[in-house]
């Protein structure tokens, strides 16, 4: 039987196997390299994979070895398909059961010591939950908002789940039982190209932004955050986005926004809104966040939103918040600055320790 070798510094963003001289199969996939760094598989484990596709359930089947299993499902018959083709070439069948149903129901494969999902969904349904040993762990790229994942290793601890390790990454979104579609508004810029605001819940009853408001003219706020050109804000994007009111504003040319540099995190208030924006400081190595808004109350709102900003740069900026999944028949166990969003199944807590002072 070949052997497969896991190259976690491969170049490739996408699953792909390919082949060295001596016809070995290789996967290179930065992403799932770190998705299993995160996992921890050992020898003998059960494995569940949520959102087949082969490459990661082959890797799978190399890190429990002969006495681990690995069951691997998938909603679509065609991907299934093709993952059973791909392992039986590899000469993993033994090691790996393929399943083609909609993983948001009871497989009836007992408990397993670790749960990788390969899909990206809003919530954390109950049935994963009664399918994972205690103390196992979750790998799963969440949507934290309309817009953000998050691949988040939860461990599985006194009937809830607690966040081991984030990492960036996107995955399509689950589907079956549990699929999710953020409400939303679509608009039409001064372009005349789209505009859509993405909601976490119901669209705001005072949300009243129309294509008038979209029209030239805005206002701008700055905070005085200074991030180096190509550094990666990935968690300032979620402490905007799970701000109260906050919204991905999805704008096909970004200048409808009223700045070329706008980032989809927005907040709006009735006739009014405010999205995050950014501008080059000096020779351009460095980039200065803020807000650019339009509508009447715009002013307020970007200076909100550049406050917001300020505060996450002067007491988080460097700090890994901590996600926790409570299951609906747990309680939640809330800190006082942490972030409640409730979900189907459960709830979702995010809170921010105090960055370290330097």
């Amino acid at each position: 039987m070949p052997l497969l070798m896991i190259d976690p510094e491969g170049i490739s963003v996408s699953a792909a196997i390919t082949r060295c001289r001596d016809d070995t199969p290789v996967v290179r996939s930065t992403r799932q390299a770190g998705n299993l760094r995160q996992a921890r598989v050992e020898p003998g484990m059960r494995v569940l994979e949520i959102g087949s596709g082969g490459p990661n359930a082959a890797m799978l089947a190399h890190l429990v070895g002969p006495d681990g299993e690995v069951v691997t499902v998938d909603i679509d018959e065609s991907v299934t398909a093709r993952t059973t083709a791909g392992l039986e070439r590899l000469g993993l069948s033994d090691r790996v059961e393929v399943i083609t149903a909609d993983a948001g129901r009871h497989l009836g494969r007992g408990v397993f010591d670790r749960i990788m999902v390969t899909v990206s969904p809003w919530t954390i349904p109950k049935v994963w939950l009664e399918q994972l040993a205690p103390d196992g762990v979750l790998v799963v790229p969440l949507q934290i908002a309309p817009g953000l994942q998050r691949i988040v290793g939860f461990r599985y601890q006194d009937g809830h789940l607690i966040s081991e390790s984030t990492v960036p990454g996107g995955f399509v979104p689950l589907q079956g039982t549990d699929r999710y579609e953020p409400s939303s508004i679509e608009l039409t810029g001064p372009s005349g190209k789209p505009v859509t605001f993405r909601f976490a819940d119901q669209i705001p009853d005072d949300f009243a932004v129309t294509d008038d408001v979209l029209a030239p003219g805005h206002v701008e706020a700055w905070s005085g955050v200074i991030y180096a050109s190509g550094t990666i804000w990935l968690d300032l994007l979620t402490w905007m986005l799970i701000q109260p009111g906050g919204c991905a504003m999805e704008a096909e040319d970004p200048t409808d926004r009223g700045a070329e540099k706008s980032f989809y995190p927005a907040i709006t208030e009735q006739g009014s809104f405010a999205a995050l924006a950014w501008r080059p400081l000096g020779d351009g190595n460095d980039l200065e966040i803020g807000a650019v808004g339009k509508g009447p109350a715009a002013g307020a709102l970007t200076t909100r939103l550049a406050e917001a900003v300020r505060t996450y740069g002067a007491d988080h900026r460097g700090s890994d918040p901590v996600f926790q999944w409570w299951p609906e028949d747990e309680s939640p166990d809330i800190a006082p600055d942490a972030r409640a969003l409730p979900r189907p199944h459960g709830t979702l807590t995010i809170n921010w320790p105090p960055a370290e002072r330097r």
